[in-house]
């Protein structure tokens, strides 16, 4: 019988413990070479590292797909806990986009989201969305109180009216506007963030074109409405829900970064509006500037909306692919609906929310309730104060500097610590801007009573814009913002008539600051106590 040699069995493949970068669980394909295989090791994991760092994108995980690494797009910049991919399902968001938010949650209190980039970098990738926060809170200008008063003079000459006829048809023009944002601020829970602003861009041109032509007082109220409904209203409504939306880990910082449009309107707006009129007709300067967002925004609206990279928060479409994922009809009638374990709240069950009216009320109030009204008898409290108009007036420069500041402290505070937080002390710079000017005498105390008053005009804003979203959802988040325009306008038109009777009754500085100080404790009081509470509503 012929020997026939025996054949050692072939080794078994050392099998490389899963997660280490390479094959796993058996040997290479027999087909490839080494060389090659080595290089596309080294080149795959070099692309891993470059890839991830400048788009945001992730690889899957070797635990969950042994031997093959896929390359996918991040579903969030910052994906926080317990988020859930919803790529591939039905109704999911197209590849690359980043589906809804699940933090922070309506109740109970989230705790303090961690500041996950330094806001240098935030603005250097983020900077398109913020140019369009900027954009769009510098033109709505144009509606704006301070802008609009600068042209009281020549249209009152022109259609023989006095002061106090001019600021009546100015309050009912403003009233019927914020009226009427109660039904058009639901466009922000239905329409795209570019298509919306383009709208309202356009109609806020359309209005300031019809202010140039007034000839009456029935043309003037419908003009003074259209210009305070789509400047002062849908504009501001438009840019600061987007922004509330796409923004979690970062929303204060986005809405404080956009309110310097804000502020760079009223430093240059004023002096150059004041310059224009010395060479130009009142009528064609009216003409002449709605060309500036014509010309200056609108062309660009789709590059500046787009998706970027720190963009955690899902955006309306985000919000709307995550209720279709999840089976949920978000245009139902009910008025609460919860998606990814996020509350969202129709506006029927916030004004059945206490939170609502104890915390927030105040809170939104009394800021427009002390600051208009110290503007507008802003002649007698110097006078009281024992300095000339002049030291007054240049406080100003103050004021508007601390008012900056204040805003950008504002948000980095509310990424630190959440909105509800930080909204519940933001009635501390009026406390304490009244008590200077109460307290302290001479040109010392208008010192202090400017700085902490830009303090208390600048704060407030990006705080209470993101509690809303924190406290009510994002889903609605355009007709529960809605609400807050009519309280402003209504607290900013009680405040000069009341001092205006404090003042005739003869009652001097101690009162008015008292009053003040007073409505600023107990706002300050019914938010610390009610904004960290969870809601009694019933949640479906």
């Amino acid at each position: 019988m012929a020997h026939t040699p025996s054949r050692r069995p072939p080794k078994p493949a050392r099998a490389l413990p899963c997660g280490q970068k390479g094959q796993c669980n058996g040997k290479p394909p027999a087909h490839a070479p080494r060389r090659h295989r080595l290089s596309t090791f080294f080149m795959r994991g070099a692309f891993r590292m470059r890839f991830s760092y400048a788009s945001g994108s992730r690889l899957s995980s070797p635990a969950q797909h042994c031997g093959t690494y896929t390359e996918e797009p991040a579903c969030s910049a910052f994906p926080p806990a317990g988020f859930t991919c919803l790529r591939g399902l039905p109704g999911s968001p197209a590849r690359g986009e980043i589906p809804a938010m699940t933090q922070p949650r309506s109740d109970p209190l989230p705790s303090a989201p961690p500041l996950q980039v330094p806001t240098f970098d935030f603005m250097r990738v983020e900077w398109r969305f913020l140019l369009f926060g900027v954009a769009m809170a510098f033109c709505s200008s144009l509606g704006q109180t301070f802008f609009i008063s600068l042209f009281s003079s020549e249209i009152r000459s022109e259609l023989g009216l006095s002061h106090g006829a001019f600021g009546t048809y100015y309050a009912i023009a403003t009233t019927a506007s914020a009226v009427t944002l109660l039904w058009l601020g639901k466009l922000a829970d239905t329409m795209r963030v570019e298509r919306l602003a383009f709208l309202v861009i356009c109609c806020l041109c359309a209005a300031a074109m019809m202010f140039s032509q007034v000839n009456s007082v029935i043309a003037l109220i419908g003009g003074l409405y259209l210009l305070r409904l789509f400047g002062q209203g849908m504009t501001t409504h438009t840019y600061t829900t987007a922004m509330a939306r796409r923004y979690v880990a970062a929303r204060g910082r986005a809405l404080s970064l956009a309110q310097l449009g804000m502020n760079a309107a009223e430093s240059i707006g004023p002096a150059s509006v004041v310059a224009l009129l010395s060479i130009l007709d009142w009528r064609l300067l009216w003409m002449i500037l709605p060309f500036l967002p014509l010309v200056g925004l609108l062309p660009f609206l789709r590059t500046l909306t787009q998706r970027t990279r720190y963009q955690d928060g899902g955006g309306l479409e985000g919000v709307r692919a995550a209720a279709a994922a999840a089976g949920i009809d978000d245009k139902a009638d009910a008025d609460i609906i919860t998606i990814d374990s996020v509350n969202h709240w129709r506006r029927r069950a916030v004004l059945r929310d206490s939170r609502f009216w104890l915390g927030l009320v105040g809170l939104t109030m009394i800021p427009g309730f002390t600051v208009t009204g110290m503007l507008f008898h802003q002649i007698y409290l110097a006078e009281l104060a024992g300095v000339s108009l002049a030291s007054w007036a240049a406080m100003y420069v103050v004021y508007a500097a601390c008012a900056v500041i204040g805003t950008l402290v504002a948000g980095q505070l509310v990424d630190r610590f959440t909105g509800r937080r930080v909204a519940a002390h933001m009635m501390l710079p009026i406390t304490l801007a009244c008590a200077a000017l109460w307290l302290v005498e001479g040109q010392a105390g208008v010192f202090l009573f400017f700085v902490f008053f830009g303090f208390a005009s600048g704060m407030p804003y990006s705080a209470v814009s993101a509690t809303l979203a924190e406290m009510y959802g994002t889903r609605y988040l355009g007709e529960v913002k809605a609400i807050f325009l009519p309280l402003g306008v209504f607290s900013s038109a009680l405040s000069p008539m009341v001092m205006g009777m404090l003042i005739d009754m003869g009652y001097g500085m101690g009162v008015l600051m008292g009053l003040n100080i007073a409505l600023a404790l107990l706002a300050q009081a019914g938010g610390a106590m009610m904004l960290g509470k969870p809601p009694r509503l019933a949640i479906s």
